[in-house]
């Protein structure tokens, strides 16, 4: 019986290997780089090494991020020579806080490539960026007037005080703005509107979705974004939890991930690669009243490996492939996410494990 632990030690590859992402990708149409947490400068920099031989060696063309596609369209337009500068209104979810995104974006605008935002807007709390798209195209339109005025009521830059404001909204204003968003974007596609304002509209439709409950949501935007509008070789950048292949597991049900709609639509095509690291600090999240959104981002140390984790089966500094595997074994049962551990069968869920020595959340 094939072993985990005897495969790993045989088959990982060092990091600091000028090769060691050779022959990973030869026939990958996109490539999803993932992190255990958003904004560790480590992760920044890895994906910025696997993006610059993707687009180096294979001919990809194209950065998308878990980050809002409203908001990165200026961005994009700054990276094809546009005026300016890097904006952190250009993101959402605060993801262009880290002086190494900044570095890769500058990286970007000399080599030529394209930047994607996958996400819907707002940071999963606010459409109007989306929605004053579609007011610039139409106008002041009594329908865009009205859908305005009532996501007013509820939308906030920060995700629990948006969705506090959408429940004390009446049945029938929740609904009316369901019936406007769908009327609206079924109005643009008649139309046949730009294709990025649609995408816009169609990005808020699922926030709204969203909203009223439906988690399955915002992942099946981002794969839409990913399959229908990067226009060449995508390398995506998003949370380990968000590229994995197989759904997501949630007490009495599952959620299909970015990763399972791009996987199931490509096949081989796609690699997801989970990164994570053996030791050092991270940034987790803890409620907080007195913090902005009612959540305070600190700054932890990781938590020793869980003995059936990946962290405590592969050598730091070292990246294995898990194709090999897949449909042959379960291996580790979990990976880091925050300072915890996210439960999941490691190598049904990525196609490649990167771990890191040591994390440096401030650093």
């Amino acid at each position: 019986m094939l072993d985990f632990r005897a495969y790993a030690d045989a088959n990982a590859v060092p990091l600091d290997d000028p090769d060691a992402l050779a022959g990973l990708f030869e026939n990958a149409q996109i490539v999803a780089v993932g992190e255990s947490a958003h904004r560790i400068p480590a992760y920044y920099e890895l994906r910025r090494r696997v993006t610059a031989f993707l687009a180096g060696r294979h001919g990809f063309t194209v950065f998308g991020m878990e980050s809002g596609f409203s908001e990165g369209l200026a961005l994009d337009a700054w990276l094809r020579g546009g005026p300016g500068a890097v904006d952190e209104r250009h993101f959402t979810y605060r993801m262009g806080d880290v002086p190494a995104m900044r570095e890769q974006l500058r990286w970007m605008r000399d080599t030529g490539m394209r930047y994607l935002g996958l996400d819907v807007p707002g940071s999963a709390a606010d459409p109007r960026p989306a929605l004053e798209s579609v007011r610039r195209l139409l106008g002041e339109e009594p329908g865009v007037t009205e859908l305005l005025a009532l996501v007013d009521r509820w939308a906030s830059e920060h995700q629990l005080p948006a969705q506090a404001a959408y429940r004390e909204l009446e049945r029938g204003d929740r609904d009316r703005i369901t019936a406007l968003l769908a009327d609206l974007l079924t109005r643009l596609e008649i139309a046949d509107a730009p294709a990025p304002v649609r995408h816009e509209l169609r990005l808020a439709v699922l926030l709204d979705q969203l909203v009223r409950g439906n988690y399955a949501a915002r992942d099946l935007g981002m794969a839409e974004t990913a399959l229908t509008q990067a226009h060449g070789k995508l390398v995506i950048g998003a949370a380990n939890s968000h590229i994995q292949r197989i759904a997501m597991p949630i007490p009495g049900f599952t959620v299909p991930t970015l990763g399972t709609h791009v996987a199931n639509a490509r096949g081989d095509g796609y690699v997801s690669v989970a990164v994570t690291a053996a030791t050092g600090t991270t940034f987790t999240r803890r409620p907080d009243p007195t913090a902005p959104g009612g959540v305070a981002v600190l700054t932890v140390p990781l938590p020793p490996p869980r003995e059936d984790s990946i962290e405590a089966m592969i050598k730091p500094g070292h990246l294995l492939d898990l194709r090999p595997l897949h449909g042959k074994l379960t291996g580790p049962r979990c990976l880091r996410v925050l300072d915890t551990f996210q439960d999941i069968d490691v190598p049904a869920a990525f196609d490649v494990v990167v771990c890191l020595e040591r994390l440096d959340a401030d650093g």
